[in-house]
């Protein structure tokens, strides 16, 4: 793992480069125009005038969205409860992978390890991938596939028969997918976040930022509780009733999704 993140800390210093800022023209007023027509004195009037309305206006729309208070702005609010739920199932997927592996398939620390890095290692292709359908897809088309596809990594990885029918095969390709699939809605999560968050939000050090890493501890720390508490009635039912968990948690977070997709559109801001 560090040979390998050391690689791509190497390509990244050699071939990143920050995309240029878009500059936008200055904005043609008609009132300007029909004014100049007129004559020096009514074109510095109404130019001064116009000019106040204009800064008066983007300052009201800024007032309109710092004053709405946080916890009513739907798409902030809405990209809150997906990070937490994405962290929270990752959190359970691989803290629960050592303890799981080992009771169902007799896998020692040694290879639960290599598993976990191959996972690990999976994060860079995964965002890749991303990154290429983010300039095809909007952000919330990407958003709700990516959910889909871990409600169904958490319900495949489900046991449905006899432990000793339980493979390592059918465990495996569905934690990949879970793992594959929370770490690929991240990416376009916290894109929407950019994008609609206030600009007096994004100013000082408490912050849109901080609360939404805030939001990811908080799901990291109710993942490890809830398996902490699941975890004293045996390890023989950990699996079906961590994971259940973890499928209502993605079924609710889809279902939030799907109802509010249509106030989750950014606002187009100038840069």
């Amino acid at each position: 793992m560090l040979v390998v993140w050391s690689i791509f800390l190497v390509l990244l210093w050699l071939h990143f480069e920050d995309p240029p800022k878009r500059k936008t023209p200055p904005k043609v007023i008609e009132n300007d125009v029909e004014s100049a027509q007129t004559g020096a004195i009514g074109e510095k009037q109404s130019l001064l005038q116009s000019t106040k309305r204009d800064s008066t206006s983007d300052d009201d729309d800024d007032d309109v969205d710092s004053e709405i208070p946080i916890w009513r702005n739907i798409p902030v609010m809405t990209t809150f409860v997906i990070y937490f739920v994405l962290k929270l199932i990752l959190e359970c997927l691989l803290s629960s992978t050592a303890t799981l592996t080992s009771f169902y398939f007799n896998w020692d620390s040694g290879i639960s390890g290599i598993y976990l890095a191959i996972l690990g290692l999976l994060m860079l292709p995964a965002n890749f991938v991303v990154a290429i359908l983010a300039s095809r897809h909007d952000d919330r088309e990407l958003i709700v596939g990516c959910e889909v596809a871990m409600l169904l990594g958490c319900c495949g990885i489900l046991q449905f028969t006899d432990r000793e029918s339980y493979t390592a095969v059918q465990y495996v390709l569905f934690s990949v997918v879970i793992f594959l699939s929370t770490n690929a809605l991240e990416g376009p999560n916290m894109s929407l976040l950019s994008k609609t968050i206030p600009k007096s939000w994004s100013l000082g050090f408490f912050n849109v930022g901080l609360l939404a890493t805030e939001a990811g501890t908080l799901g990291r720390a109710v993942g490890d509780m809830l398996l902490s508490v699941l975890g004293y009635r045996g390890l023989d039912t950990l699996l079906n009733s961590a994971f259940r968990w973890m499928s209502i948690s993605s079924g609710f977070c889809l279902a939030v999704t799907l109802c509010f997709f249509d106030y989750m559109e950014p606002h187009e801001k100038d840069d």
